[in-house]
């Protein structure tokens, strides 16, 4: 391997380690789904160049003094350096890093040699390029398998060093999300060290969760809460190359695979896409006539320039134009674009645009402003998603039992006492399997995304006044199992059922709940009640004896009072919607033209006839517990593509939820404006047919 190659990937792998820790941290946190093994998350293939990888990591420039140049991008180019008080030190000896983060995930570091420090034998050298090499001669994809990066550019005819694994220290205020102190980091480059000087190099981290990266939007959205910088930067949007050669590099870069992109405004440039909205761009180098020309014909191909999202261009330029020279700024009025020149910038030009109003509103939509309290435009939206998925169990205004005895969520009691765990973000996420609450999480089939529930959380939480916490203890409470037990069914059970099915309350047997649930959750709910709700407080009228025990009762049911067995199951393919298509269609008898008992319709299969049956649930109700044979079909969708797969003539279609009508109702109801009149809703929903005994099937 040639001494400037090792040198290139090994300065550009200084401290990537730290955003990936922060990253999978918040994701971690957030998700709430173990990192080690995702039972949740739905994982589809994707091949190509960088799979799951999110795109643009890392750029790296080299500089002369890491303080000076921590001091001027920081102060004067307005990029937030976080909580790095100082550089750190490099993979490479006798260097330090500093690293400045972006929401999207990416970041450029800068990376100084230090003279002082003796060097010998390789890294001698390599403290040699890169004193030579000022400015960004590498800059790096994330790949989530460098092993299929490898393959496939190998396949394309390029000549690839062998895949490096490098070690290196955690000192992320993080790492103790993480099992080592060291993290491992996979890299790869090109042989040909003129194509090293302007094709990407790639990087994995093994334990970054990149199959998590179709939420992107979400975690994009949370980290411009926390990442915010001066300047309003918000990413990397385009790295532009000075070629000598545009039509040879623009073959390299279709060889490997990318989208070349077209359009007016840059006919001198040659454009491809990266990731959603980041491009590469290549730009030749000026002619010989030019004044640049004899300097630019010494160097081969290189970036000279990266191009930022800006939250408000016109604030940038006001920062700017303050701690700039006037002649360090260029305005481009047709593209309305900011550059700052690359010598007021260590070697890098770099410029600034407006993001998009599409994305701007997308954002405004979903901001949840940590500390501070929801804009107009995220309440509308909140408000919006409550009434569209929440308001038919919930009620138009929180105020509960509008269906199947949901609670209200007006409750400071029960916002409250939620607000410092994850009892209500786990419920609305992933459901309560066997009730009527069915879970939302798009990772799991369900419309909302994770920061669209965070969004309605904290909405939920504002509407009811709640602004602090209701400090609960993580200790397990300890009590009389036996005396909880006698209380629970003198005391509860009349509400909660004998064995936890809930009848007018909360099904406190469900494995979901108990597992979500802190003891002292648990506890604070039985001593003081759920304001607004049925549920009274018995501080008064039990003892604290009394209450440990229930709360210890109710934690030993915590695998439920009957825990099925869990089926392997896949959502039915057209073909398989009608069930036993060459029997003939049932007559049912409805109760008012409308409902079909469970009975009937527990015959109805038995006897093999033709039917469609719809569940109107979420789809992470379905997967939990179904009808065998039904397809998810939820309330809250448009039935447009699926109607396409189901006859309106002699086959009868039976829709059910676990309300036991209000899902299935809007389902049925509009089926039958869309001309489909051989239609019936199960009278007495999932839940009492698993309790006749019918059959069901239950998934994860």
């Amino acid at each position: 391997m040639s001494k400037s190659v090792e040198a290139s990937k090994k300065a550009n792998l200084s401290k990537k380690f730290y955003i990936h820790a922060i990253i999978i941290t918040i994701l971690c946190f957030t998700s709430l789904v173990s990192c080690k093994k995702d039972q949740y998350a739905m994982v589809e293939e994707e091949p190509f160049l960088l799979g799951r990888g999110f795109g643009f990591s890392s750029a790296t420039i080299n500089v002369a003094n890491i303080d000076s140049a921590r001091q001027y991008f920081s102060e004067k180019l307005g990029f937030s350096l976080g909580r790095s008080k100082e550089a750190e030190k490099g993979n490479i000896k006798g260097t330090l890093t500093s690293r400045l983060g972006f929401p999207d995930m990416s970041s450029i570091e800068l990376l100084s040699v230090i003279d002082s420090i003796p060097v010998t034998g390789k890294d001698s050298v390599l403290h040699q390029f890169l004193r030579q090499k000022p400015g960004v001669r590498m800059y790096t994809f994330s790949s989530s398998s460098i092993d299929s990066t490898y393959s496939w550019l190998t396949s394309r005819g390029f000549e690839m060093d062998s895949i490096d694994t490098y070690r290196t220290l955690n000192e992320s205020p993080n790492k103790e999300a993480w099992d080592d102190e060291y993290f491992e980091l996979l890299n790869l480059s090109f042989k040909d060290i003129q194509k090293q000087e302007y094709l990407p190099q790639f990087s994995k981290m093994p334990d970054f969760p990149y199959e998590r990266m179709n939420e992107w939007n979400s975690f994009y959205n949370m980290q411009r809460g926390f990442l915010k910088h001066p300047n309003g930067a918000l990413g990397v949007v385009a790295i532009k190359l000075m070629v000598q050669d545009i039509d040879a590099a623009r073959n390299e870069f279709l060889k490997m695979g990318l989208e070349e992109l077209k359009d007016s405004l840059h006919q001198d440039n040659v454009r491809f896409k990266i990731k959603r909205n980041q491009e590469i761009q290549l730009i030749a180098s000026p002619s010989e006539k030019s004044e640049q020309s004899d300097s630019a014909s010494k160097e081969n191909a290189s970036v000279f320039s990266m191009l930022f999202e800006v939250k408000n261009i016109d604030e940038t330029y006001a920062f700017l134009k303050e701690n700039l020279p006037e002649e360090a700024l260029q305005w481009d009025a047709t593209l309305k674009q900011l550059t700052v020149l690359k010598e007021y910038a260590y070697g890098l030009q770099l410029e600034f645009k407006q993001e998009s109003e599409m994305q701007a509103l997308m954002v405004q939509k979903v901001q949840i402003n940590y500390g501070a309290k929801l804009d107009s435009v995220a309440r509308h939206n909140a408000n919006a998603m409550y009434q569209q998925y929440c308001a038919l169990c919930h009620g138009k205004d929180r105020e509960g039992y509008a269906a199947d005895n949901a609670p209200s969520l007006r409750s400071k009691s029960l916002l409250g006492s939620s607000k410092s765990n994850n009892f209500i973000r786990y419920t609305i996420q992933f459901g309560r399997g066997e009730s009527a609450m069915a879970g939302y999480y798009d990772q799991l089939g369900g419309p909302l995304t994770l920061i669209e529930i965070e969004l309605l959380i904290k909405w939920l939480e504002e509407e009811a006044g709640i602004e602090k916490p209701i400090e609960l203890s993580r200790d397990p409470v300890v009590g009389d199992v036996a005396l909880g037990k006698e209380v629970y069914q003198t005391q509860c059970a009349v509400c909660h059922g004998n064995e936890g099915e809930g009848i007018t309350a909360p099904a406190l047997g469900n494995p979901m709940l108990l597992a979500t649930a802190t003891d002292d959750f648990l506890r604070y709910a039985i001593k003081e009640g759920r304001d607004g709700t049925p549920m009274v407080a018995f501080k008064d009228s039990l003892s604290e004896k009394e209450i440990d025990g229930v709360t210890t009762f109710l934690r030993s049911r915590a695998s439920g009072w009957n825990v099925p067995k869990t089926d392997s199951i896949k959502i039915p393919t057209p073909e398989n919607y009608i069930l036993n298509p060459n029997g003939s269609q049932p007559n049912f008898k409805l109760r008012e033209g409308r409902y079909v008992s469970a009975k009937q319709l527990n015959q109805a299969i038995g006897d093999s006839t033709r039917l469609v049956i719809l569940d109107a649930r979420s789809q992470v109700a379905w997967r939990q517990t179904h009808i065998p044979g039904s397809i998810p079909v939820p309330y809250y969708e448009d039935p447009e593509e699926f109607i396409k797969h189901i006859p309106k003539e002699n086959t009868m279609i039976v829709a059910y939820c676990a309300c036991p009508h209000a899902a299935s109702g809007k389902v049925v109801s509009k089926l039958n404006k869309l001309g489909y009149t051989n239609t019936a809703i199960l009278d007495e929903g999932i839940l009492i047919w698993a309790q006749l005994g019918f059959p069901v099937k239950h998934g994860h």
